[in-house]
């Protein structure tokens, strides 16, 4: 797989272009196992900094500590691990067809994605910053897009509309399902402790 500054920018093109025709095009690639797991740890790490300088330049206190670090990176990784699982468990309990390998190396790309972003979103910190709120906006349109065209090609489904609100209705059950968690460990969102 050539993983050089143009052909990584050609495939970004392709994804947000035409997701599907991108995702054929990673599955046949088929890097192995090992890139994949780096390929994991990097977007996360990359993910990391990139939200510590995100949060520096907004003049807000950065987590500072390297504890602090590694907890964001663990909960990144982990909500990774659990997008791949999520994909690939509700997809299949729908009758879809994806392979494991694929999810993951899909998710992982689309995670890149969102680094790509988070370096376009700090670029417009420095130089326009009323617009980087914006493109957080169409950040996360563009990420619903990607995915829902992700597991419908991973899983061969062929109704949009159909995966779109399975992982519409799957964000909202995860959410519920985390603040029964939250309740039940006492754990008080910041902002809601005198409500």
């Amino acid at each position: 797989m050539d993983i050089s500054a143009p052909s990584l920018m050609r495939l970004v093109r392709l994804t947000l272009q035409n997701p599907q025709d991108a995702a054929r095009d990673l599955i046949a690639a088929d890097p192995p196992v090992q890139a994949r797991w780096l390929a994991l740890l990097l977007v996360v790490v990359l993910s990391v900094l990139l939200g510590q300088v995100s949060v520096l330049i907004m003049g807000a206190s950065s987590l500072g500590l390297p504890s602090g670090l590694a907890l964001s990176a663990l909960l990144q990784g982990g909500m990774l691990v659990l997008t791949v699982v999520l994909v690939q468990q509700i997809g299949r309990a729908f009758g879809g067809s994806a392979q494991v390998q694929d999810t993951a190396l899909l998710m992982i790309w689309l995670q890149f994605l969102m680094v790509v972003l988070q370096v376009l979103q700090i670029v417009l910190l420095l130089v326009l910053p009323p617009f980087a709120g914006l493109l957080g906006i169409v950040g996360f349109v563009l990420f619903l897009w990607v995915l829902t065209n992700f597991v419908a090609h991973l899983h061969g489904f062929t109704s949009l509309g159909k995966v779109f609100g399975a992982i519409v209705a799957t964000f909202f059950a995860l959410g519920f399902a985390l603040s029964l968690v939250m309740m039940f460990l006492g754990i008080v969102p910041p902002g809601m402790e005198n409500v």
